[in-house]
């Protein structure tokens, strides 16, 4: 997988936080945490009070604060300075912290060590990233009953034959996801795999086992039928933008 579109910098980033973040917030866009994001997620990963859990490419904090209040013990990694003081300002407690990380250019901070976390998530980030790289990273992180997720931006196929590009060219560089095929790709390396759609345009990602393919069989792309069923599910955490 080569990436060929050019990588937004902390700065283009600190820019989108300041000037286009707040107008974006209150329309909706990046999509908002949802009851159904939540409910799938609650299905397929059962997060859990007292888990360890990484948040790449965290920003301002909205996912990482509602891994916190499932009672998760989470920090958001970043590299936008002004993402994560957005960040800080929405509130810190206790099991919730945040580290600047350039997760492409700087050594992986000490406090990733292998075998060491139950669950890493990556929402809307993975598509910016050297992706490859990082989920295999994510693989040496987990412990063996550990769980990557990610929501991902679905694009269009670029030609007739499904070959992908990281950008959907036609969109704005803040907007970038996966192709179909791109998506199908992540699971390769992972003994157990789920995808399913939240939205038209949103698709969540489960992955476990990386490098172990004695645990169960992968499931196919956009399987859902063996998704459990949770006893109660915790809704979305509520946010307001202050004024």
């Amino acid at each position: 997988m080569i990436t060929t579109t050019p990588r937004l910098t902390a700065a283009d980033w600190d820019s989108w936080y300041t000037a286009r973040w707040p107008a974006l917030y209150t329309a909706g866009w990046p999509a908002l945490i949802t009851d159904k994001e939540s409910e799938y997620f609650h299905r397929t990963v059962r997060p859990r009070p007292g888990m360890t859990a990484a948040d790449l490419g965290c920003g301002n904090g909205q996912w990482t604060r509602q891994l916190a209040a499932w009672g998760t013990l989470v920090t958001g990694y970043d590299f936008s300075t002004e993402g994560l003081r957005q960040a800080a300002a929405a509130g810190l407690q206790d099991g919730l912290s945040y580290t600047r990380w350039d997760i492409d250019a700087e050594a992986i901070p000490a406090a990733l060590l292998p075998g060491t976390l139950d669950l890493v998530t990556c929402r809307h980030a993975l598509p910016f990233l050297d992706y490859a790289r990082a989920l295999t990273d994510v693989g040496r992180w987990l412990k063996p009953s550990g769980t990557f997720y990610a929501l991902v931006r679905v694009t269009a196929d670029q030609d007739n034959e499904g070959a992908a590009t990281q950008n959907d060219s036609a969109q704005e560089p803040f907007h970038r996801g996966f192709t179909e095929a791109q998506i199908d790709e992540l699971g390769i390396g992972w003994a157990h795999r789920t995808a399913y759609r939240l939205s038209a345009h949103n698709c969540g990602i489960v992955l476990r086992g990386y490098g172990d393919t004695a645990l169960t069989p992968r499931h196919a792309a956009g399987e859902t039928s063996r998704l459990l069923t949770p006893a109660a599910t915790s809704p979305a955490l509520v946010e307001r933008r202050a004024r």
